[in-house]
């Protein structure tokens, strides 16, 4: 009797201790991959950066090498602050996907989350041959945590380019509500997932053997929006592209 006792002692302490390593990996899990993505955006972004100040300093030289010619210096000049302010708030938007901010929920609108995430990106989908089509009501708002969401949006969109990234393709962004739900959906006309292997595509640390990622991106998708007490479902085919369905409660807050 003692013997069986202590085992389920034993036993008892070892889901205990496997469930706390859960948790500790699940909120480490949280931590990194907005790191992931932020890393993923500064590698597209450095070159678009660095398209934006090479002229900066040609305007800038070509005002300082004709200090008599006012009126060439005032265009050089002028061209140099605009593009300037433009790499500026590039890099604001960066920093408002490096500082989330506290997890509380707002009012959030699509629209200016979405442009916060592509200005982040930095870069021109049609540089990649990458048509893009969005359709989004410019008032439609959800009650969320704009950082998680930008972060959801963010992997979606990065996970789009690199399926197209090769061939080019369409990605679509739509957003609309529906009874008592508010849908946002991404698709992509690109490689798609193999159906065999598509039921993993939430599951942690799971990759497709390509070394595209880490495996995390959409499992904390899927857990960010679970968390807001919504739901995140794919559909794809092999060759053909991807969609992705998120719903999230609508609130009166």
């Amino acid at each position: 009797m003692n013997s069986l006792l202590e085992n389920r002692k034993s036993l008892h302490k070892q889901v205990v201790d496997s469930q706390m390593q859960f948790e500790a990996l699940d909120a480490r899990l949280r931590e990194l991959q907005p790191l992931a993505n932020l890393g993923m955006a500064w590698a597209m972004t450095a070159h678009e950066l660095n398209n934006l100040l090479t002229p900066i300093v040609s305007y800038a030289q070509l005002a300082l090498q004709n200090p008599d010619d006012a009126e060439l210096s005032a265009k050089a000049l002028k061209k140099a602050e605009r593009l300037s302010t433009q790499a500026g708030k590039m890099l604001e938007k960066v920093m408002v996907l490096a500082n989330p901010g506290t997890t509380q929920t707002e009012r959030c609108n699509v629209t200016a989350l979405l442009d916060d995430v592509f200005g982040c990106i930095g870069r021109d989908f049609t540089k990649d041959k990458i048509k893009l089509i969005v359709d989004v009501d410019k008032e439609l708002s959800i009650t969320a945590d704009a950082g998680a969401i930008r972060q959801v949006l963010m992997n979606l969109l990065l996970n789009a380019r690199h399926a197209m990234c090769e061939r080019g393709g369409t990605l679509c962004i739509s957003a609309g509500e529906e009874v008592g739900f508010t849908r946002i959906e991404v698709s992509d006309t690109g490689c798609g997932v193999d159906p065999d292997k598509l039921h993993h595509i939430f599951t942690p640390f799971y990759t497709d053997g390509k070394k595209n990622g880490n495996g995390l991106g959409l499992a904390f998708c899927q857990k960010v929006i679970e968390s807001h007490g919504g739901c995140i479902s794919v559909d794809s085919q092999l060759d053909q592209g991807t969609h992705f369905k998120i719903l999230l409660p609508k609130s009166d807050l």
